[in-house]
């Protein structure tokens, strides 16, 4: 996994008005899975290691991410 790349990805979402709960919901819906509760961190972990591990390529996590900001900006319009 690039680190650099997952911290980029949710510095930026954390900057661009994302809560760290919107990241995970976001990863999940991506994932197809069940959303977690925010006070489980084991499933947190495991649900952004699923993540990371199918945006493995740095330009489909930069367009993930790209979607991901765009539709905040959408939420928040």
């Amino acid at each position: 996994m690039n680190y650099e790349e997952i911290g980029k990805f949710i510095y930026g979402a954390c900057r661009s008005g994302a809560a760290p709960m919107d990241i995970e919901n976001w990863m999940a819906d991506d994932l197809g899975i069940a959303r977690i509760p925010s006070s489980d961190n084991d499933a947190a972990a495991r649900l952004m290691t699923a993540f990371f591990a199918k945006y493995d390529d740095s330009e489909k996590l930069q367009a993930n991410y790209d979607r991901f900001v765009a539709e905040l900006n959408n939420r928040q319009s």
